[in-house]
């Protein structure tokens, strides 16, 4: 059985490592997808996974890229349009339990939301995106507080472990017999997100901004504020009790704590832990206590 794997980040690269076990049931090919928006989008990783395991391997952005002669297509942590292939043997890894939050950015919208069950739903390719009829579903419990990195890590490991599943059944030829279409009534859609859905609201309540930045964190660029004028990304922050404040300003420093500063917010104040700027340099302790973030 031949495959053409589009990888991108660790989702991708736990696909394509886990249908590499198959051994010479299976031959593998895979697209390797770069994303400069993340700290590591594991492009490295799968590129030296292939070459050890004498996977042939291309870049998505070039233009002859051999797309015949496959028996079976996976679109694994993928975010571009796929041409050009038999959409009844394209499969897509996407993360979300469909058809909720179709579209970009599932995971962390959903985690954003607080969802109480997050999961991956193997799919068929489609015109419309993420409407095609599901073959898998996969679901795990959240319990909060969490952070990114995990979830993904988590939400990672059903990515490896559905691939084997599917590709399993498709060797059997059971896999049409599970097939089922969506319910429309129940869609809904999760919008991109681009640098400007980083930054923090500081009218909001500590508790919700600290829940955004651990949404936003590794290997995402983190949530964005800017401080005295200047962008700075806050890695770590924990939201505190409430004070009565006279003319409340959020985004003010009103305290220290062992060298953290602690920011008024709408309601509750945000310990912050862990700050840097665009250059990974720490910014704690604040050089002046009079600091304001917006």
């Amino acid at each position: 059985m031949k495959i053409l794997i589009f990888s991108l980040g660790e989702k991708g690269f736990n696909v394509v490592k886990a249908l590499s076990s198959y051994g010479n049931q299976v031959t593998l090919a895979c697209v390797i997808g770069e994303d400069k928006n993340v700290l590591d989008d594991y492009s490295m990783r799968l590129i030296q996974w292939c070459q050890a395991n004498k996977i042939d391997y291309y870049f998505h952005n070039k233009s002859n890229i051999p797309t015949d002669g496959y028996d079976l297509y996976m679109a694994a942590g993928w975010r571009w349009m796929i041409r050009d292939v038999a959409k009844e043997k394209l499969v897509i890894f996407h993360d979300s339990l469909l058809p909720r939050y179709r579209g970009f950015s599932p995971l962390v919208n959903a985690l954003i939301n607080r969802e109480k069950t997050i999961g991956v739903t193997a799919l068929l390719g489609s015109e419309d995106y993420d409407r095609g009829d599901i073959i898998i579903q996969h679901c795990i419990d959240v319990e909060y507080p969490t952070n990114i990195k995990y979830e993904i890590k988590r939400i990672s490991q059903i990515y490896a472990t559905m691939a084997i599943e599917l590709v399993s059944k498709w060797i059997s030829n059971t896999i049409n017999s599970e097939i089922f279409p969506q319910d429309e009534s129940n869609a809904s859609y999760s919008l991109w997100r681009d640098k400007h859905d980083y930054r923090i609201n500081w009218s909001d309540t500590a508790e919700n901004i600290s829940h955004f930045i651990s949404c936003l964190g590794t290997p995402y660029l983190s949530a964005s504020t800017t401080l005295n004028d200047k962008l700075v990304r806050i890695y770590k922050a924990s939201h505190l009790g409430d004070i009565n404040i006279e003319n409340r300003t959020p985004g003010k420093v009103i305290f220290e704590e062992h060298g953290l500063p602690i920011v008024v917010c709408g309601s509750g104040l945000l310990l912050i832990e862990d700050i840097r700027d665009d250059e990974n340099n720490t910014l704690l302790p604040l050089t002046k206590f009079r600091s304001r973030f917006v």
